[in-house]
């Protein structure tokens, strides 16, 4: 089972840990930031501009969305590459994981190129390296990744082709379903410490930053659903680094 190879596995709990970090503090500085552009706002007086603060408010809460979901990426790529491994009975160091991930950075970056490119947008934003969002076969863009770090770090067309031959299966859905619910109650219960307990910081604060922590490690367990999933199957013809 993927949780049980996520659990062995000290790397993919290492990259984990450090996404934790890196996306629980943006998450809290981008919160901290956003309420002081809307409290500023109210405190100007005129209507209008606490409608801006709303407006900005929103901006900055989806500005901070997509940078923690890049800013998480490469760490859900290296426990990608650590489950995998492991699950093929290959060794994981911490340090050759960090060179899987600088190596596949460049066809990771196409591939959010790719599933961010709308129609009527891609064919000017995608350039003959990246590939069509129709070249994705249904139900596989969750092996990309793992393709990538595991097999094709320079070649995203071939990730792609060797995410194309995995066999969907069911259990992911109910993996997020347990890892958010877990998080929602985390969340409250980091509310609730935060308000009878002086922690120093206020309750909501430690609400968005517990909320945060709980969503990377739930991306963590979904990366290594899908890394399981992609190594444990015989593709056939593949290539192997």
């Amino acid at each position: 089972m993927a949780l049980g190879v996520y659990l062995r596995s000290s790397v993919a709990l290492a990259w984990t840990l450090l996404g934790a970090a890196v996306v629980g503090g943006l998450a809290v500085a981008g919160w901290l930031a956003a309420s002081f552009v809307r409290a500023r706002a109210a405190a100007a007086g005129p209507g209008f501009l606490i409608g801006l603060g709303d407006l900005l408010y929103l901006v900055v809460v989806f500005v901070l969305a997509a940078l923690v979901a890049v800013a998480w990426l490469p760490f859900g790529a290296g426990v990608a590459y650590a489950v995998g491994r492991r699950t093929r009975d290959q060794p994981a160091a911490f340090r050759a994981s960090v060179t899987a991930v600088l190596d596949g950075a460049a066809a990771l970056a196409r591939w959010v190129k790719t599933r961010v490119a709308v129609p009527g947008l891609a064919e000017y934003v995608l350039t003959e390296e990246d590939v069509a969002p129709t070249e994705v076969v249904t139900g596989c863009e969750p092996y990309v990744v793992p393709a990538v770090v595991l097999d094709s770090p320079t070649g995203l067309a071939r990730a792609v082709d060797r995410a194309n031959r995995v066999t969907p299966r069911p259990g992911r859905e109910r993996l997020w379903a347990g890892a958010l619910g877990a998080t929602l109650l985390a969340t409250g219960g980091g509310y609730v410490g935060g308000a009878l307990a002086d922690l120093g910081i206020t309750p909501t604060a430690l609400a968005v930053a517990v909320l945060a922590v709980g969503l990377a490690v739930t991306a963590a367990l979904d990366a290594a659903w899908r890394a399981e999933t992609y190594a444990s199957q015989d593709l056939d013809e593949g290539f192997r680094r």
